[in-house]
């Protein structure tokens, strides 16, 4: 016992220097600094198949009696001890009843709460599951002192696919549904992707993300929402599957898919079309746009000039902040396995890292970048941790390219 504590350690000590190596100590402190949320990497594991009744008025009551009696989860009596609870604009004393799997919150509704409603602030606060009908709902229960783990986007004003679609991905998030069958329904009800189309990868319920993402949306991205699942990097893997099926389905050959804390600087456009360029004459599978990081001393095994900046061949990648996937990476994304592994083998990046032959161009410096300001869905810490890491990563990469 004593070796292998001391074996460990070891490696504890090693992985340390090797950080403090490579990323300073600003990138060392911000690791430490910024850990991750166990809530968000929790497996909740299998839950109790349930059936629901409907209660109280909103808006959404008819579409979500809809979808329920579709997926046969509306019980077919008004009241059964199985059933539980979706309540629509609760009064003040239905927040207490045990059984309320959710409410589901208007705009109105909630913006005619005062500080004197007790009742319904602490029900809103208690970490039931709340589903909101706009961004203005969301950030009005959150003023109220909801959780954002707790709350969910169904929108009103939509068409009547997305509002089926957002229900689905609400079951889902709620462990009502598997995901193999909202993504049945994403390939039925969603619009085409088409090849060299660009999709951004986001939550919508985290408003602050997504707002700063389009604020700086220099490429004309067409927002993906996100599936939501705890453990988060599953639901992360299963909106990249899920957008690879939907692009193979509409014949794409070639996609890009960045997620919502990418920036782009100023000459991103023209960057990127040289990139483009370059790669309709290259033998490829992934263009890897921002290279978290890479184990070990980088293998170059080809590099070429792009005007000012660097092109390299390399057999490894690891990063989804923004990339490009040849129709040979989406065919691996969409063949991800679910019961491929756990968090450390089988999240989406470990996933196409671990393609047979993977083939990746990079350019440097990196063609996008990743907000600092912005914090992991999946992991819970702000980005700042992986700052040191990108840096330190372009740092060696460049190193053997361009060798001062």
């Amino acid at each position: 016992m004593a070796q292998l504590w001391g074996g460990a350690m070891l490696q504890s000590v090693g992985k340390a220097w090797r950080i403090l190596g490579r990323e300073g100590v600003s990138g060392a402190m911000n690791r430490v600094r910024h850990r991750r949320d166990g809530v968000l990497l929790s497996d909740p594991g299998n839950r109790p198949e349930r059936c629901f009744v409907l209660l109280g008025e909103g808006v959404l009551k008819t579409q979500f009696r809809t979808e329920l009696k579709r997926r046969h989860l509306l019980s077919k009596a008004e009241g059964p001890k199985a059933a539980q609870k979706i309540v629509f604009n609760p009064l003040p004393t239905e927040f207490d009843d045990t059984s309320i799997a959710a409410a589901v919150l208007d705009e109105d509704y909630l913006n005619r709460i005062r500080p004197e409603d007790h009742e319904i602030l602490q029900g809103i606060a208690s970490g039931c599951a709340l589903i909101v009908t706009s961004d203005a709902a969301l950030r009005r229960a959150l003023a109220l002192g909801a959780a954002l783990r707790d709350i969910s986007i169904v929108p009103q004003s939509a068409k009547r696919a997305a509002i089926r679609l957002a229900i689905g991905r609400w079951l889902v998030y709620a462990g009502l549904m598997p995901p193999e069958t909202y993504l049945d329904d994403l390939l039925a009800f969603a619009p085409p992707i088409r090849s060299r189309g660009r999709v951004c990868i986001s939550l919508p319920e985290y408003l602050d993300r997504r707002e700063g993402f389009l604020d700086g949306n220099a490429g004309n991205f067409a927002m993906f929402n996100g599936i939501r699942m705890l453990p988060a990097w599953k639901g992360c893997a299963w909106s990249y599957k899920a957008i690879a099926t939907k692009a193979l389905q509409s014949g794409a050959r070639r996609l890009t898919i960045c997620e919502d804390d990418a920036f782009f600087g100023a000459d991103f456009q023209q960057y990127f079309n040289a990139v483009n360029r370059y790669l309709d004459r290259a033998d490829w599978d992934v263009f890897n746009g921002v290279m978290t990081r890479i184990e070990g001393r980088p293998e170059i095994m080809m590099r070429r000039k792009l005007g000012a900046n660097h092109i390299i061949h390399t057999p490894h990648m690891m990063g989804m902040v923004f990339n490009v996937y040849n129709r040979t990476a989406l065919e691996w994304i969409a063949d991800w396995d679910p019961q491929g592994g756990g968090a450390q083998t089988n999240t989406i990046d470990e996933w196409l890292n671990a393609m047979p032959g993977l083939k990746v161009v990079s350019a440097v410096p990196f063609l996008a970048g990743h907000r600092e300001d912005a914090h992991s869905t999946i992991f819970g810490f702000k980005n700042t941790r992986y700052s040191g890491m990108i840096r330190a990563t372009e740092r060696e990469i460049l190193a053997l390219v361009d060798p001062a």
